[in-house]
């Protein structure tokens, strides 16, 4: 399959891991990098994970914004933006979506769950997964696809409500010495997604016939794995990648001694 995802591709995800990161990483951390609303959690903390899960649910708002305040910000993802995204596997499946919009992930009641972290300084390992419970994707696309015997075709407008979408992170990280002194260092992280309910609904299939519009669309709705199952390995390589950059930017400048004190 050849899957041309663009990077931000389900940035909700990608702004919780950047949370989890952060606040990890502000874990007795000495220097002023990060800003004082990142509440610390000390090592020896009888349960640093869930001190570190509670940080992040506490910064659902700020996500919402990007605004953490004292000058630091990251992307907004109310609503998360997405160029395009292309998909082709042969001549039975063809996919091309812009202008994405996706909302939810902050929300009040409804927004991202941590539902498991576990650090282990000893392996220098971090995993984590998280539950996002509602999404909403509203883009354009054109798509030409088989499902059984139905061969859909069409383009226009299209949304899409995901319900409880997990997604589990992997990642280790090492030291790198330079000019004498260990810098903390991440490995690739690893990133699995698994996509839970899925509603479709495709306006101008048939070139808008609403009776065949109708039919393909149920198509779909009955078979919402046909359609998830095309883009979820570019979606894990494509966020893995991106995480991966984000880890090692949020700290390239960071001692390991920093991060993890040893007192």
């Amino acid at each position: 399959m050849q899957a041309l995802l663009s990077s931000r591709m389900f940035s909700t995800v990608q702004t919780v891991a950047v949370a989890v990161l952060c606040i990890l990483f502000a874990i007795q951390y000495s220097a002023a990098v990060f800003p004082s609303v990142l509440r610390a959690c000390p090592r020896n903390s009888t349960d640093l994970n869930q001190c570190i899960i509670d940080v992040v649910n506490e910064l659902r708002p700020r996500l919402a914004t990007g605004d953490f305040g004292e000058n630091f910000t990251i992307a907004s993802v109310e609503p998360i933006k997405i160029d395009r995204l292309t998909i082709e596997r042969g001549e039975n499946f063809k996919a091309n979506f812009t202008n994405f919009r996706i909302s939810g992930a902050t929300h009040e009641k409804t927004g991202f769950i941590v539902k498991k972290l576990k650090t282990d300084l000893k392996t220098k390992q971090i995993n984590a997964t998280v539950l996002l419970p509602k999404l909403q994707v509203n883009s354009k696309y054109a798509l030409r696809m088989s499902i059984l015997v139905l061969q859909i075709n069409g383009n226009g407008d299209l949304q899409v409500n995901l319900t409880d979408t997990r997604a589990s992170l992997k990642l280790t990280f090492y030291t790198e010495t330079v000019d004498g002194e260990e810098y903390f260092r991440f490995n690739p992280i690893v990133l699995k997604v698994k996509f839970g309910k899925a509603r479709f609904y495709l306006k101008n299939l048939f070139n808008g016939d609403p009776t065949l519009e109708a039919v393909g669309n149920q198509a779909i709705n009955e078979n919402p794995d046909v359609l998830l199952d095309e883009v979820k390995e570019g979606i894990e390589e494509n966020l893995a990648k991106l995480f991966t950059k984000i880890a090692s930017e949020v700290v390239k400048d960071a001692l390991y001694e920093e991060v993890f004190p040893s007192g």
